[in-house]
């Protein structure tokens, strides 16, 4: 069974036909359109390009959804509802939408970490920072939008830390992929002829940032401090609550995530001690940015 699988960020809409085995036989990405009606004309047009492709449509959102209704209702990245049922020739039987981080976390877990662990916890970094929960098993939806990690409270309540969903503090705030990019941004327009400016310049990438083999000067090392320390922060809280044994870091820096992994563990090393316990593994998702379009069409070929 083919899946035509959508992994849709605050950005970027990724797509890709999935097979059984959960290969992806073709993808392609997309930037996310402003509203409901240019969203669904987008939607419609990979349909009406790759039909006979596929047996079933399955969507992973940025936010909150409605399974039984087929709908998609706000994420703090994605500010609009949308109808999946007016997408052309709908048919319930042959449609699937989920969160995005719960099928990110699905996917890790059944096609990587079932034997290993029983109760992980991934973390998606982006424009924001999704979640989805493993526990005993099981994927913890809740009443429907358990996992939202990037909306936990883990900084000061200034303007600094104001998140896209009306709050201040919040996880993703200060520690998504687009905080380090603008971080990144920042320091290279003070200081442009330091080691990060150039490097950042040619990579284009947040998580450069990460890389200890350049040499930061006092701002950017505090800098990266401060974005180690709220990260941390933010997983040892996770792991008070759920006494989970691996947390996987996907999302758009998993293909370079440089010593993050690293940088995490020494700072969780010198701040915190567990006594009887041993604080989770960190792992970085092995599938790059298919984890997305992967567990949407494993949701859709499962449940």
């Amino acid at each position: 069974m083919n899946i035509l699988a959508f992994d849709v960020g605050g950005t970027t809409i990724k797509y890709g036909i999935v097979n059984e085995y959960s290969e992806v036989l073709l993808k392609g990405s997309i930037t996310t359109p402003g509203d409901e009606n240019s969203f669904l004309e987008t939607v419609n047009k990979i349909i009406s390009t790759n039909q006979n492709s596929f047996d079933k449509i399955s969507i992973a959102m940025p936010g909150f959804v409605n399974k039984q209704d087929s709908s998609y209702l706000w994420g703090a990245n994605l500010k609009y509802a949308i109808d999946f049922t007016k997408i052309n020739g709908f048919d319930f039987s042959k449609f699937s939408i989920d969160n995005d981080g719960n099928v990110a976390a699905y996917s890790e877990y059944l096609l990587h970490y079932s034997n290993k662990f029983s109760n992980l916890i991934m973390l998606t970094f982006g424009t924001g920072i999704g979640g989805g929960i493993i526990a005993g098993g099981k994927l913890i939806r809740g009443s429907g939008s358990a996992g939202e990690v990037g909306h936990m409270l883990t900084s000061k309540g200034d303007e600094e830390y104001l998140c896209n969903c009306g709050k201040t503090g919040c996880f993703e705030a200060s520690t998504s992929a687009a905080a380090w990019t603008n971080e990144c941004k920042r320091l290279s327009k003070k200081y442009p002829e330091s080691e990060l400016a150039m490097k950042f310049s040619e990579e284009k990438l947040g998580s450069i940032i990460f890389d200890r083999s350049i040499e930061l000067n006092s701002e950017e090392s505090a800098t990266r401090d401060k974005i180690i320390v709220n990260i941390s922060n933010g997983l040892v809280s996770l792991f008070e609550i759920f006494d989970n044994e691996a947390f996987i870091l996907g999302g758009s820096m998993a293909g370079k995530p440089y010593d993050l992994v690293l940088l995490i563990n020494q700072d969780i090393k010198n701040r915190f001690k567990f006594p009887s316990r041993v604080f989770p593994q960190i792992l970085v998702s092995t599938q790059k940015g298919e984890a997305g379009i992967v567990g949407a069409a494993l949701i859709a070929q499962n449940e």
